[in-house]
């Protein structure tokens, strides 16, 4: 499973500490790896693609996310955005305190069904967003990356329907990989920064 860009800086101030800077890290990191830059920009893209999805949503009649919740995905992707963009800028100087993600105490105090439903509630908006996409001629997002986003977001959909039939078993496997998920990109990092030392 691919370590999303989030969970990779957890994972590396848990190794490293968070005064470590990104162009350190990319300078020790493997060559068939991408880059913390080349993620970072990737993930800035996918924020840019996600604004506009919000923005074709408020401007189709037929969209059922109320603006409230519109409001609070803009502003979240917004600030992600400025963080990453930020960092981009002045990569020499950025460090993953930088790029750390703020804690969300709303959302640690919810019990694992909350979080399920809050994350089947995000999924089902992300639908209508891609489909105001559609029916909005100033949403120039193509219908290829279109059809990547919305396949995605099914599949995502069809895990916590799963999920949700029996959640105790679901919450004990997903803190068991989350565990194990971090735990290994933890060791990948130490093991790779001690090779590059001893060089």
């Amino acid at each position: 499973m691919a370590t999303g860009i989030g969970n990779l800086i957890m994972a590396l101030i848990l190794a490293l500490g968070g005064s470590a800077g990104v162009v350190a890290i990319d300078d020790a990191m493997p060559e068939d790896k991408p880059s913390i830059e080349e993620r970072l920009t990737a993930q800035s893209e996918r924020l840019d693609v996600k604004l506009d999805l919000i923005d074709a949503c408020r401007d189709w009649d037929n969209c059922t996310v109320d603006n409230a919740t519109l409001d609070d995905y803009e502003t979240h992707v917004s600030e992600k955005l400025v963080q990453i963009n930020s960092c981009l800028a002045d990569y020499e100087n950025c460090t993953l305190d930088d790029l750390k993600k703020e804690h969300d105490a709303d959302k640690a105090n919810m019990t694992f069904e909350e979080k399920l439903e809050n994350r089947t509630s995000r999924i089902a908006d992300g639908l209508q967003m891609v489909e105001a996409c559609r029916n909005v001629d100033d949403c120039d997002i193509d219908e290829e990356t279109l059809d990547r986003i919305e396949e995605k977001l099914e599949k995502k959909s069809d895990k916590l329907e799963r999920c949700s039939q029996d959640l105790d078993k679901c919450e004990e496997k997903h803190k068991e990989r989350k565990h194990k998920r971090m735990k290994k990109v933890r060791h990948k990092v130490r093991k790779h920064m001690d090779e590059q030392e001893t060089v």
